[in-house]
């Protein structure tokens, strides 16, 4: 099964700049009663699965998507590598969280299991129209691009007394594959309900401003356990559009977090919470949206990526990479 398959029943169709007004203008209208928040990301590739770096290396590795104990592994082994490396430590502020360690492997290109987002739609938008090079020729510009817009009310770590410690554990906050040992009855009930919790909700962080690139991006973090089945009790938490079930193994080939994708316009009723919706842009809009994105707010590579790395990424386009 292709990836694009999983969003397709309920994604909307963006064929220019004023569908893509009206399509995020009917998020907030739908949700504004309830001061609903979501996390914005954009892929320059329709069809491309939702993965983080771990996850995706991870598949290519294994040649099929990891369950939620293949990921603790190895994020467990990245992280004890990065303490023999002595990168754990921030100078005189002292030793660093896990999160900001993994915000930092993010940041320079290693594999963790955070999904980059933006709180702003108009930056997710340009992410998912913007221009790519590879060896002085443009990429991905007669493919169409996704937008995803995931609801992560209530589950903003920074926003939610239950998980706002989570931004300074020392050690990794959400469930791991090796249970402590000595647990009494109360606590291994919580543990247990915490990994069931991990593996079908979805978690955001909004950074603190680690460097200008965060700031600039209004950027964040998506991050939560692989998709998992609830047991025989309740195995279907993936309907289909006209019936039937989407299989645990199809949806770990779309996504790495457990999004379940909704319609955003219908006539009445509809999911109340959790709702994650799928933006379709088509190719023959890149352009058009793109002048219009930089027109009305300024965004290009040198706003969006306002360092040396974006510098080294994005300046100098029209000169190859590599020989022929």
């Amino acid at each position: 099964m292709e990836p694009s398959e999983f969003w397709k029943p309920n994604e909307e169709v963006i064929a220019n700049y004023a569908d893509l007004v009206t399509v995020i203008e009917d998020v907030f209208t739908k949700w504004r009663s309830q001061s609903k928040v979501f996390a914005w990301r954009g892929q320059v590739n329709a069809d491309w699965p939702l993965y983080s770096s771990l996850y995706r290396r991870l598949t290519w590795t294994r040649g099929a998507p990891p369950e939620e104990r293949d990921l603790a592994r190895y994020e467990g082994r990245i992280l004890a590598d990065v303490h023999r490396w002595g990168l754990h430590t921030g100078g005189p502020g002292g030793r660093l969280s896990i999160l900001a360690q993994l915000a930092a492997l993010q940041h320079f290109g290693a594999p963790t299991r955070l999904v980059d987002v933006t709180f702003n739609p108009w930056i997710g938008a340009w992410f998912a129209v913007e221009e790519k090079w590879d060896n002085a020729g443009r990429q991905y510009e007669d493919e169409d691009a996704r937008l995803f817009a995931v609801d992560v009310t209530g589950r903003l770590i920074n926003e939610n007394r239950q998980y706002r410690r989570w931004e300074d554990a020392l050690r990794r906050p959400w469930p791991t594959e090796a249970e402590p040992k000595d647990l009494n009855d109360d606590e291994r009930r919580r543990l247990m309900a915490m990994r069931r919790t991990w593996s079908t909700k979805v978690f955001a962080w909004r950074t603190p401003h680690y460097n200008a690139r965060i700031a600039a991006q209004d950027g964040g973090f998506l991050l939560g356990g692989a998709p998992t089945s609830r047991g025989p009790d309740a195995p279907n938490q993936w309907p289909k559009d006209g019936g039937g079930y989407w299989r645990i193994e199809e949806v770990r080939a779309a996504t790495c977090l457990s999004l379940r994708p909704h319609k955003l316009r219908v006539k009445r009723g509809g999911v109340a919470q959790d709702a994650v919706y799928s933006m379709r842009i088509l190719a023959s809009a890149k352009d058009e949206i793109r002048a219009r994105l930089e027109r009305s707010f300024g965004y290009r590579h040198s706003t969006i990526y306002p360092d040396f790395t974006g510098f080294a990424m994005a300046a100098t386009p029209d000169l190859k990479t590599r020989s022929e």
